[in-house]
């Protein structure tokens, strides 16, 4: 009995030192030893006006990129060929040694039957601000977005893996590496605010990712990026754009200038 005892009490100790060693924080209350993402929001490229059947729409190429420790590496929870299903969406965290010692449930995955893949929600919001960045909202132009998230372009071309890690949209993970942008064209649906009747004035396109905190990553507080314009109406009613500023960013690639033309 007395052994039993104390192979009880050994097996318990063993068990309280894992959790215990599984739960250990950082500072920031993130498990400490995984190497973090940090999600940054290159300045829009492409931003011009398209006006079609009474209507005018801002369009702009939008680029998250990566420029943390570690991959933002996601998955589906379940595996999924019902295009009308959803499932949640988990993040895993790594070690230097590429070993998974965390995940959690982020956001969900559905499927986007414009781009005929599935996407993740939440990754980005758009909107358009009137007088300043931060100034108030125009009109209904607000909007949270859906991405399938791939390493499609080489930051500033010193990305730690030279080839890509997450290049596909219809099964297993989607991501972005270190050093690498997921980029979505102005050409691709999606990619407007309807800016009709908005009037003539200085105003800011501001594209933010991670918009609600949900992907965990190194640091919140720089995930925006912006373009401002000043919007001219003409006679006819149609709508015309002048670029005249954008925001700072620290690298060439954070400016766009590596961003390809797809």
């Amino acid at each position: 009995m007395h052994r039993i005892r104390v192979i009880a009490i050994i097996i318990v100790a063993a068990m309280i030192g894992f959790y215990m060693r599984s739960e250990q924080v950082d500072a920031a209350g993130k498990p400490s030893g995984g190497l973090y993402p940090d999600l940054r929001t290159v300045v829009p490229q492409h931003v011009e006006i398209m006006n079609q059947q009474q209507h005018s729409y801002l369009r702009f190429s939008n680029g998250v990129a990566n420029t943390g420790d570690g991959p933002l590496r996601l998955r589906p929870e379940n595996h999924i060929t019902d295009t009308s299903a959803v499932t949640n969406g988990i993040q895993e965290i790594l070690d230097a040694n590429g070993n998974k010692i965390y995940e959690q449930v982020v956001s969900q995955f559905a499927f986007h039957p414009a781009h005929n893949h599935w996407h993740i929600a939440d990754v980005a919001l758009f909107s358009v601000h009137a007088g300043s960045p931060t100034g108030p909202i125009v009109g209904s132009t607000s909007t949270k977005i859906t991405s399938c998230l791939i390493d499609w372009y080489k930051l500033d071309d010193n990305a730690p893996r030279p080839e890509r890690t997450y290049w596909d949209c219809y099964t297993s993970y989607q991501g972005i590496s270190v050093g690498w942008v997921d980029q979505y064209h102005m050409s691709l649906e999606g990619q407007e605010l309807d800016i009709t009747a908005i009037p003539s004035g200085r105003y800011y396109f501001v594209s933010t990712a991670n918009p609600l905190n949900h992907f965990l990553e190194k640091d919140y507080t720089n995930n925006t990026a912006w373009v401002g314009f000043d919007l001219v109406n003409d006679n006819k009613g149609n709508a015309k754009l002048t670029i005249v500023d954008h925001s700072p960013c620290s690298t060439p690639g954070l400016c766009g200038d590596t961003a390809p033309n797809r």
